[in-house]
């Protein structure tokens, strides 16, 4: 029992910056395209078509064991004016 190691929390999720699919109240569609793309490196086009679907949909941005780097994404995100939340995936053995 001595040598008995219980894993810590960080081994076992993993932090995702989820998208919930709205622009936060004040920003315009526009503005917020060119952010992301700026952000991601990806076209205005492509921005459109992954995060602005007809239906809106829950789109995992970012997923990573680090919760630092979970919480810089989500300032960076909700800077350009996406609604994100951090969501907490368990993983399974």
């Amino acid at each position: 029992l001595r040598n008995l190691t219980v894993p810590s929390i960080d081994d076992e999720v993993n932090y995702s910056v989820v998208f919930m699919g709205e622009i936060i109240t004040g920003f315009k569609k526009e503005q917020v395209i060119a952010k992301v793309a700026h952000i991601t490196r990806m076209t205005p086009d492509v921005v459109v078509e992954k995060f602005f679907r007809e239906q809106p949909c829950r789109l995992i941005i970012k997923s990573t064991p680090d919760l630092e780097k979970a919480k810089k994404y989500h300032g960076k995100f909700s800077r350009a004016g996406l609604a994100v939340g951090i969501q907490m995936d368990f993983k399974e053995d």
